[in-house]
Order: C-alpha cells, then structure tokens, then sequence
C-alpha cells in the first residue's frame, strides 16, 4: 500500500467516524427531547375586559383597603406600612385587583376605583 493510499484510507476513516458521530448526536438529542417535559406556551398578556359602573366586583376587604390607600396616592411601601404588609405583598395584591378591575396600572386602578365608587379620591393623609 501505498503512502497515498494510506492517507486516502484514513481521510475516508476519519470521514465516516464523523458521519456517525453527527448521526449519534442526532439520535441523543432526540432521545434527550422526548425525556423533557413540553415547555409550557410562553405567557401572553391577558385583557379582561374593563370594569364598568354598576358591575358587581369581588374585592376582599383587604384588597378594598389597599386600594383605598393606593387611590388617595400612597406607595406600596407606605400601604405596606400602614397594614403591616411587605411591599412585595402589596404588589402581588394591586395584580389581582388590576385584574379584577380590568386594568393595567396603578393609575388605571384608582381612576376605575372612583368610577365604580369603590374609594373616594383625596390626597395622602401627612404621617
């Protein structure tokens, strides 16, 4: 055999090792794909439509009182202080109520809050 002969045969070896290392990963990534558990549809903003005077809205008291406090211009912390809640607490409340009212902001909710009656506008009390 010859020196290029040999080099011909090994370029061919090291071709189809290739090959079947592709087809291999191939065949991993599959298996490694069907162990996974589906990934969960990317979230979307959901519009709930908006809350109009005379529909009835299912505030707890707690939520009533938060969004009092947000109405007359308080912060999360200062509402969090006032009823001995962590803002982060206040924050997951307020995204419940927004959804209950059909909104998206802080300012949205109070505007909806005075229209539905639910608080009266007035500026923040000075502590």
């Amino acid at each position: 055999m010859t020196d290029r002969e040999r080099a011909d045969l090994l370029v061919a070896l090291q071709r189809e090792l290739l090959e079947r290392e592709a087809r291999l990963e191939s065949l991993i990534e599959q298996l490694l794909d069907r162990e996974r558990p589906p990934e969960p549809p990317a979230r979307t903003a959901r519009r709930t439509p908006a809350a109009r005077p005379g529909d009835r809205i299912r505030l707890t008291e707690r939520e009533v009182q938060i969004l009092q406090l947000l109405v007359r211009g308080y912060t999360n912390r200062q509402i969090g202080a006032q009823l001995g809640l962590v803002p982060g607490t206040v924050r997951n409340r307020l995204g419940r109520i927004y959804g209950k009212l059909g909104v998206m902001t802080r300012t949205q909710a109070a505007v909806r809050a005075v229209e539905l009656g639910l608080s009266r506008a007035g500026p923040a009390e000075e502590s």
